[in-house]
Formats: structure tokens, C-alpha cells, sequence
């Protein structure tokens, strides 16, 4: 695996939970979501914050994009479905950014397994220029996917400037899907907003089995939520 430079962060204080994605077609398991977790800092928000204000949000996105590869490989998952890493707009467009990549598609078993997911608790300042980040990395094999779609002003530009690979739609539309119309009707449109584009939708944030069955009665096919299972360390989830 590639490595990268020290920090002013300790490896040893950050850990990583992984939460799994179906295919609910099939009920089978395709992947996970990593999330970072810290020893110090119980939000990862609160750690993500820190590290923005101390100038080392790139330090933090790679170095946990490192640590959660050495994890999933050193506890026998690698070449078993696929891994969406969160990272920040602001770490995809870095300078230094497409030399990491790169290095960790190389090194990776099955880099096609590799999804970024950019996250959209950070404003996206220059969207063309994303688009070309997105370009060159879907060059090297990995995939790309925008997080928390909905949420944020720009999701409709960046989708279609970007064309990322998957779509996660935000919680918000998941939360008593089976009770409301409205977002039944949005949530089926996004549905068929993806297979025209032949993007791939993932629906997160289900927690109850009713808005599960409404997903799938509408047609989603990928999901994510504590219906079907909760962020857990790898050693639970084999």
C-alpha cells in the first residue's frame, strides 16, 4: 500500500466502523460505508471540524483513506464487494490529491471497488473544476459517488457537470418514507432519474423495515440504513 507522509495526527487515535450496503433485489451484501471514528472525539463531525480549523482536513480525509485500506485488506475483505471512503471536495480537488490516488490504484487489488464518496457538509466552490478531478479519477479505475444528494444547493449542477458513478441520496427522503407521499413521489423520480443516466442509486438512512419496503416497492435497488445493519468494526461483520 502506498504511504503517506506523517501528520500531526496519531494513527492510533482514529478507527474506522463499516456499514454495509444491499442490493435489495437479491438481499445480498455489496459493500460497505467507512466511517471514521475517534478514541478522543466522540462526533466525527467535531473531528472533522477540528481538523479544518487546524489546516489538516487533507491530512485527515487521506490518511484515513490509507488506514481504512490497510484494515480492509489485513482483515481479509479485499476482493469482497465494494468500499465507499468519504472524502471532502476540498481534499479532491488538493494539488496533491491525484498522485495519492493514483499510487492507491496501483496498489489496491480491485482499485473498480473503490468508490469516493465526496461529501456535502462542504460548500463545492468551482464545480467545473471538480468535474475535472472526477474525470481524471474515474481514469484510474476507482469510482466516484456524491454524497447526501438533496441537501445541498448544487447537487443538481455537480451531477450533471461530474457524472459521478452513485448517488446517495440524503437521509432526509429515507425518514418516514411510508408515510409520506411527497417524498414517495421524489424519491421514485430519483429512481428513474439514475437508470436514464445509468448512475447507480444508493438509498441510506433507512431505519425502519416499513420505509425499507417502500424503497423497494419503488424500485431502489441499493440501500443503507440500521434496518439493515449498523456501523460495526470489521471483526463483527465477517
Amino acid at each position: 500500500m502506498v504511504r503517506i507522509l506523517d501528520t500531526t495526527l496519531v494513527k492510533s487515535k482514529i478507527f474506522h466502523h463499516f456499514q454495509p450496503i444491499y442490493d435489495i433485489t437479491s438481499w445480498k451484501r455489496i459493500g460497505f460505508e467507512v466511517l471514521l471514528r475517534s478514541k478522543e472525539i466522540k462526533s466525527p463531525e467535531e473531528t472533522f471540524e477540528t481538523a479544518r480549523k487546524e489546516k489538516k482536513l487533507y491530512d485527515l480525509d487521506t490518511l484515513s483513506i490509507y488506514e481504512a485500506l490497510s484494515s480492509y485488506t489485513a482483515n481479509g475483505f479485499a476482493g469482497k464487494g465494494m468500499l465507499f471512503l468519504n472524502v471532502f471536495p476540498s481534499t479532491i480537488v488538493h494539488k496533491n490529491f491525484m498522485d495519492f490516488i493514483q499510487k492507491i490504484a496501483l496498489s489496491y487489488p480491485e482499485p473498480h471497488n473503490l468508490i469516493l464518496e465526496v461529501s456535502e457538509a462542504e460548500s463545492i466552490s468551482n464545480i467545473k473544476v471538480l468535474a475535472e478531478v472526477v474525470r481524471q479519477i474515474k481514469q484510474t479505475g476507482i469510482k466516484v459517488a456524491f454524497d447526501d444528494i438533496g441537501k445541498g444547493f448544487s447537487d443538481i449542477e455537480s451531477i450533471i457537470e461530474s457524472k459521478p458513478d452513485y448517488i446517495k441520496l440524503d437521509k432526509y427522503f429515507t425518514r418516514d418514507l411510508d408515510t409520506s407521499k411527497e417524498k414517495q413521489l421524489f424519491v421514485e423520480f430519483i429512481i428513474h432519474y439514475c437508470e436514464q443516466l445509468d448512475m447507480k442509486l444508493v438509498i441510506e438512512g433507512i431505519e425502519k423495515p416499513t420505509e425499507l419496503a417502500i424503497v423497494k416497492y419503488l424500485g431502489g435497488t441499493l440501500a443503507q440504513g440500521y434496518a439493515l445493519g449498523y456501523p460495526e468494526h470489521l471483526k463483527n461483520l465477517k
